[in-house]
């Protein structure tokens, strides 16, 4: 973060909890779970929108197993790999809130 964001960030703060009569402690607290919460809903669609093409990544990783990987279209591949960068995010988000 630059000097200048920095200085108007910490601006912002004392202005917000001037404002809101909040501790800046609690005000962060409270746009760190906000914004983890907004991510989490975010990839709960996406594992939503696999989960209603595929049924599960186990079939999924069933479905690659048998099949394989079309040379001409990644897409069952591309899609376990999201899959599983979503499950990662999400165990990583759910770690940040249960801290």
């Amino acid at each position: 973060m630059g000097e200048m964001t920095t200085a108007r960030a910490q601006d912002l703060l004392e202005r917000a909890t001037a404002v809101l009569a909040i501790s800046d402690e609690d005000l962060i607290y409270k746009g760190i779970v906000a914004a983890t919460t907004e991510r989490i809903v975010a990839l709960r669609r996406a594992e939503e929108r696999l989960k209603e093409k595929y049924g599960s990544i186990e079939r999924l990783e069933q479905r690659i197993k048998q099949e394989g990987v079309s040379p001409d279209d990644h897409t069952l591949y591309t899609d376990l790999l999201e899959w599983r960068a979503i499950r990662h995010e999400l165990d990583e988000l759910l770690h940040v809130l249960e801290a």
